[in-house]
């Protein structure tokens, strides 16, 4: 119903004999956001929802207009989502089918679940694995009628500083829906892309400049926190915008990360931010900030850009993907940022640094190789080249059968 062959909007329903359970359903994040496919709230019997990222949970509030049906989720997926969602109505009320109302109606429907629980709905049983992908997130494993059908969401296979790496299933399914974001584009090695990042940004906190690091409020700026700590990075950090909400939620949750424990020591020594006069001040003295939203596109990071981005000392490094048009796509292709709604020469050094969250072609592949037997594969949540590269993939290296679907587009197995 939505996430197909475009990244935002992911929506699938799995309709059984008895049940229709609906996997996600987020938004395309713009003004106005797009939804996906229509699903009548009377039809769907529960949700289930794999990590709190807009683009799989924006929509879920829709279903609460006049019904009252069962949500599922890890217990930091729903703290996330109640963080970012509200952030949206407050952004997008004029645009939006939906209020904090609705928001705090879905709460008394909300059912936090453990990975491994498994949760029956009808004829469908159910359980969450963790995806590695953000705190929280989960890939969908599905019985229903003697089939099982995996639904990864957005996973990643590679360890981070505050996630474990998802791991390939163990169980035969008969398909799995696959994401493909990154499936024609390799990341960096990890530890080679830490290193550099950190001995760039104590080069230039060495020659007597600040580093703004913009970076997505759930899971990146923290893990850019957790990044510095391990490389023993000993200059005063500052944590602003929505990123701080998030912290709480990751220290008031301790197995949402990794390592709690060198999570809570690496947050001990950052200045999180309390207001407009505290991020003044605190400005005068930072080393290092981080700051939503990571693609320069609104939030706290529009102060700092403005105190520091006109200074040849400073740098400003970006660690967050970059759709085409936003603020930070275009700092990196001309320099020139809107200060003041002007736009202006950036003087800082501005360089790009590919840290994801994302399996990338690689890892994706691999992951796809160690299913065991013979599933079909539906690749969605890419662009249209990633979605049928990766499908065409699948049919021509492993003869599985590999599907690029279009929205509303249905399969019985």
């Amino acid at each position: 119903m939505g996430g197909t062959h475009k990244v935002g909007g992911n929506a699938v329903q799995v309709k059984s004999d008895e049940a229709n359970l609906l996997l996600e359903y987020g938004v395309k994040p713009g003004t106005p956001p797009e939804f996906p496919g229509h699903i009548r709230a009377r039809d769907v019997d529960a949700i289930v929802v794999g990590h709190a990222h807009l683009d799989h949970s924006g929509g879920v509030p829709l279903f609460y207009l006049s019904e009252k049906k069962p949500y599922f989720a890890t217990r930091t997926t729903s703290e996330l989502m109640k963080i970012l969602i509200k952030d949206m109505i407050k952004l997008n009320s004029y645009y939006l089918p939906f209020e904090y109302l609705e928001l705090d109606k879905m709460q008394k429907y909300r059912n936090d679940i453990v990975y491994g629980q498994k949760v029956k709905v009808k004829d469908i049983e159910f359980s969450l694995l963790d995806a590695g992908h953000i705190p929280g997130s989960a890939m969908v494993d599905i019985d229903v009628g003697g089939k099982k059908i995996l639904y990864t969401s957005d996973f990643n296979t590679i360890q981070t500083r505050i996630c474990r790496g998802a791991k390939v299933p163990r169980k035969k399914y008969d398909a799995v829906i696959i994401e493909s974001t990154y499936a024609m584009h390799e990341h960096p090695e990890r530890k080679q892309l830490e290193e550099e990042f950190v001995k760039e940004i104590k080069s230039t906190v060495n020659d007597g400049g600040k580093v703004l690091i913009p970076a997505f409020a759930v899971g990146r700026s923290h893990e850019m926190i957790s990044v510095l700590h391990a490389h023993k990075f000993k200059g005063n950090i500052l944590l602003d915008g929505m990123a701080r909400a998030v912290n709480q939620v990751m220290l008031d949750i301790p197995d949402s990360v990794k390592t709690p424990k060198t999570y809570a020591q690496a947050m001990a020594g950052v200045h999180i931010i309390r207001g407009w006069r505290d991020r003044r001040q605190a400005v005068r003295k930072a080393d290092a900030i981080v700051a939503p939203s990571g693609m320069l596109q609104g939030g706290t990071v529009m102060f700092y850009m403005e105190k520091l981005a006109l200074s040849a000392n400073n740098s400003v490094y970006i660690v967050s993907f970059q759709v085409p048009g936003t603020n930070g796509a275009k700092l990196l292709e001309t320099g020139m940022f809107p200060i003041k709604d002007r736009d202006t020469r950036v003087n800082a050094k501005v360089k790009h640094f590919d840290f994801s969250s994302h399996s990338g072609r690689t890892p994706l592949q691999q992951f796809i190789r160690g299913l065991k037997g013979k599933p079909d594969v539906y690749v969605i949540h890419g662009e249209e080249e990633s979605c049928d590269f990766l499908a065409e993939w699948v049919r021509d290296e492993l003869d599985l059968n590999g599907v690029a679907p279009n929205q509303e587009e249905e399969f019985t197995f």
